[in-house]
């Protein structure tokens, strides 16, 4: 469904239909013992998930990871183009 918003509204705008650039930002934040995987993100001295959002230059939503934050920053990116990858192909 928000592959289909974000089309629609990129076409009210006049912009074309899929987006060209993507700005990636993720955030760790902590979570409780139940209720999945979770990692430990050294850098930031938290023990849970990482959720890993890209955003259009318009500000809309194109795609959300959720992954343990053990993951490094690294390695967050390529999964984030495969999931764009795939919604906007």
């Amino acid at each position: 469904m928000n592959p289909i918003l974000v089309i629609l509204s990129r076409e009210q705008d006049g912009r074309d239909a899929t987006p060209s650039v993507g700005i990636i930002d993720s955030q760790s934040v902590k979570t409780a013992e139940n209720g999945g995987p979770r990692g430990y993100d050294a850098g930031k001295k938290i023990r849970g998930r990482k959720r890993q959002i890209t955003t259009d230059t318009l500000g809309h939503v194109v795609a959300a990871v959720v992954h343990p934050a053990d993951v490094p920053d690294r390695d967050d990116a390529p999964l984030v183009a495969t999931r764009i990858r795939s919604l906007f192909s």
